[in-house]
């Protein structure tokens, strides 16, 4: 009896500790797989084809750091021009701007 209490605790923390899948869905147009514990930690993929024929993909995981994007190739200009700095002026443009129209803001405020 002992023995299969033993066996039977054995096989349920082997299974507890095993990734198992929590999501598994596949459409003509779309898929989303996912594995792991479920408000612990789990790691997937989805993917859906766009109207414009191309199918896009997002990889990620979900732990206790939150979750991050691992790979996908949804915006890759943006991530290869941000790369190459080609962005950067831009980007501080739109900052000043934006910091130009709060100081506006807090000017009309004052009065």
């Amino acid at each position: 009896m002992k023995v299969l209490v033993l066996v039977t605790l054995g096989l349920v923390a082997l299974a507890a500790a095993r990734p198992s899948d929590i999501i598994d869905f596949e459409e003509d147009h779309m898929e989303h797989e996912q594995e792991g514990i479920p408000g612990t930690a789990v790691e997937g993929e989805y993917s859906w084809v766009a109207p414009d024929g191309n199918e896009y993909y997002v990889k990620y995981v979900a732990d206790r750091f939150g979750y991050r994007v691992v790979e996908d190739n949804v915006l890759p200009e943006f991530r290869d021009a941000k790369a190459d700095g080609e962005m950067a002026e831009d980007d501080d443009d739109d900052d000043a701007e934006f910091r130009a129209d709060e100081d506006e803001e807090d000017e009309e405020d004052d009065d």
